[in-house]
């Protein structure tokens, strides 16, 4: 069995991207399933994307989490006029009746697994169940919990249970039945859960003891800087830099991955140009 949650940072890419509240629980689902992908990460510079294109209006939305325990992601669109006024927040109309998937895991320059998965309708507890059962052939079951309400996003979170070679067939099937028939969702929805897991979820199952294997901190992490940002700059021709130098405005950089914004003032830009003739040199 494994658990995530991602609350935080799906709270912080939430207001970063200055999401409504069906955009942000859109993406707090995509974090969670992400970070359920990246618990097979066997390093901490191992990353695994999912991305994910939709009919709904939501458009789609790609998220990354690393072995190491950063998330960031964002949606395609990031407010919906029609639904975000809606409640109770529901994912399902946003992202539609179908859907095409894209799942990759890789380490610096080089791509070790890919997927691409076509799921009706795109939601992410079956987004995961046809990734870990069809495409990876390990009976799993999973599911996604996200509770969010017209001030935002309040938790995001998600669970799979594999049952591996030799293990009992009769247990995994009782697993399965509670994380479908409901019981694993007060658990799941909390606000807050206790510092020790092992006895909620105990109750949950109606199992035996549950040994805690093993356990890693999730947070938002994102590999822009400002110098990507001036690389960015330098696909631009020198005509266009001299005029944007010559305007004495400075450039603002926007990361679609986490929201963030960086300034380019004209010595940036002159050092860019440097840079540019020293590379064609």
């Amino acid at each position: 069995m494994t658990l995530a949650d991602v609350t935080m940072t799906a709270k912080a890419l939430e207001a970063r991207h200055l999401s409504g509240p069906v955009a942000g629980a859109v993406l707090g689902e995509a974090l969670a399933a992400v970070a359920l992908l990246a618990s097979d990460a066997s390093t901490d510079d191992e990353a695994w994307m999912l991305r994910m294109n939709t009919s709904g209006p939501i458009k789609g939305v790609l998220v990354e989490a690393t072995g190491a325990g950063s998330l960031r992601g964002f949606t395609n669109r990031k407010t919906l006029d029609t639904l975000d006024g809606v409640l109770p927040v529901d994912t399902a109309p946003a992202v539609g009746e179908s859907g095409s998937v894209q799942v990759v895991s890789t380490l610096p320059g080089r791509i070790l697994s890919q997927a691409v998965l076509n799921v009706n309708p795109p939601q992410l507890r079956y987004v995961l169940g046809r990734y870990y059962n069809h495409s990876m052939q390990v009976p799993t079951g999973c599911n996604v919990w996200v509770v969010s309400d017209d001030g935002g996003l309040h938790s995001a979170r998600a669970m799979l249970v594999q049952r591996m070679e030799d293990s009992d067939q009769d247990a995994f099937v009782k697993m399965l039945e509670r994380l479908e028939d409901g019981h694993a969702d007060t658990f799941m929805r909390e606000r807050l859960w206790p510092k020790d897991v092992a006895a909620p979820l105990q109750d949950v199952f109606s199992s035996g003891p549950v040994i805690v294997r093993d356990e890693k901190s999730l947070a938002f992490g994102c590999r822009c800087n400002k110098k990507k940002v001036l690389g960015v700059l330098a696909s631009l021709s020198k005509e266009e830099l001299d005029v944007l130098i010559g305007s004495g405005q400075r450039q603002d950089v926007t990361c679609h991955m986490c929201g963030q914004t960086y300034t380019a003032d004209a010595s940036d830009l002159r050092e860019v140009l440097k840079s540019m003739a020293k590379n064609a040199d």
